[in-house]
């Protein structure tokens, strides 16, 4: 049994090594001791609304997801069960440890904590962590597996691990250029047999784009351009540096397109400079689709998003070059449309993601087809 010293660390963050059959009965001696004596002088209460099974391919993820649980257990209290793999090192390991994340409530007086167990595996000992993992699920619980790489469906971890989730969360930014089309596709798979929902950070990102965007056509002059649409440009910062990431500003073409029935027309073409350009057939006409890079941006992602009508009419969202957390919303139209604005939209953290995230349980179904759409996009750019 643990000193009571050895307890408060444990309950402000740092990670106590335990033998990995004991895991549950330290837990228990853990929130014991707490209740029995208030932490930092504010009583502790141990709370826990979900599972958060979390995977980390090496040390720096790990960490990673520890500073992001960090930030969500005040929302989201759960056990979080993280899971650091190296499976192609050395002999078989298994190593747990506990720790926990404390804050306290907004009323004041009680700390609401959350407690995670981290499990470190490698060699051959990784393929068998489902079977380590799955006892330590609180029953009656839904499950939320964060995969924090591009997900590997032919790894025996990773189904396993998804036969006991309620829900998937991944982030398609992660996914590599080379690999990014045929890991899409298995998302896409994976939603449509709809054993598991599943979710994208990168989705999650649009958010506010995509209410932005519909915000354009909420009053009548505006709405009837909508169906005189001919053109969609956007454009993105490339990631990691030179190769330009477009699933974002695919996702957000393919909610569109899914939104309006828009279907594909013509195959895309690659530009030297990487650019991507397709066309889609409207109910009235053709609607040309390109997806630009623009390097040379302090951050990845989203730039500026441009739709065109027929008549020179315009609407268009674009990141503020001087100040990166406002983007600048202008409608030209003659009929009306107001001068351009400057709304503020913050880049939300991987925290913020993943919060909106744990709050799902339903199946996602304007993401499954925005999915389905930017996966026939991805095919016919490749």
């Amino acid at each position: 049994m643990a000193a009571p010293s050895e307890y408060s660390a444990i309950l402000s963050g740092e990670a106590r090594p335990v033998d990995v059959v004991a895991i549950e009965g330290e837990l228990r001696q853990l929130w014991t001791a707490a209740a029995q004596d208030a932490f930092e002088g504010h009583p502790v209460v141990r709370a826990c609304v979900l599972n958060l099974v979390a995977y980390a391919p090496g040390d720096d993820a790990a960490r990673h997801i520890n500073e992001v649980l960090a930030q969500v257990s005040g929302r989201h209290p759960s056990r979080s069960i993280v899971i650091v793999a190296e499976p192609g090192t050395g002999a078989p390991l298994l190593q747990a440890a506990i720790s926990a994340h404390c804050q306290i409530a907004p009323e004041g007086g009680k700390q609401v904590c959350s407690e995670q167990i981290t499990l470190r595996a490698s060699g051959p000992a990784v393929g068998e962590l489902h079977s380590t993992v799955v006892p330590l699920l609180v029953p009656d619980l839904p499950v939320f597996l964060w995969w924090h790489e591009e997900p590997s469906l032919g790894s025996h971890l990773f189904q396993e691990l998804l036969e006991t989730s309620d829900r998937l969360i991944v982030d398609s930014a992660d996914f590599a250029p080379e690999s990014a089309a045929s890991s899409l596709a298995a998302l896409q798979r994976l939603a449509r047999e709809g054993t598991v929902a599943v979710s994208d950070l990168n989705w999650s990102r649009l958010n506010h784009w995509r209410e932005l965007v519909a915000q354009f056509f909420d009053t009548p002059p505006a709405r009837q351009h909508l169906d005189r649409l001919k053109s969609v440009s956007v454009e993105v910062a490339p990631v990691r540096g030179s190769e330009p990431g477009f699933i974002e500003g695919l996702l957000l073409v393919g909610w569109l397109a899914s939104r309006l029935g828009w279907t594909l027309e013509k195959g895309g073409k690659r530009a030297r400079d990487g650019a991507l350009a397709f066309d889609l057939r409207s109910a009235v006409g053709s609607v040309h689709v390109e997806l630009k890079p623009v390097p040379g941006r302090p951050r990845e992602g989203l730039l500026s998003v441009l739709l065109g009508a027929a008549g020179g009419v315009s609407f268009s969202i674009s990141r503020d070059a001087e100040d990166y957390a406002c983007v600048v919303v202008a409608a030209g139209m003659r009929d009306g449309g107001g001068p351009p604005r400057a709304v503020r939209m913050d880049l939300p953290s991987e925290a913020a993601l993943l919060c909106e995230e744990l709050e799902m349980l339903a199946d996602d179904s304007v993401y499954r087809e925005a999915l389905d759409e930017a996966v026939r996009f991805m095919e016919v750019g490749r």
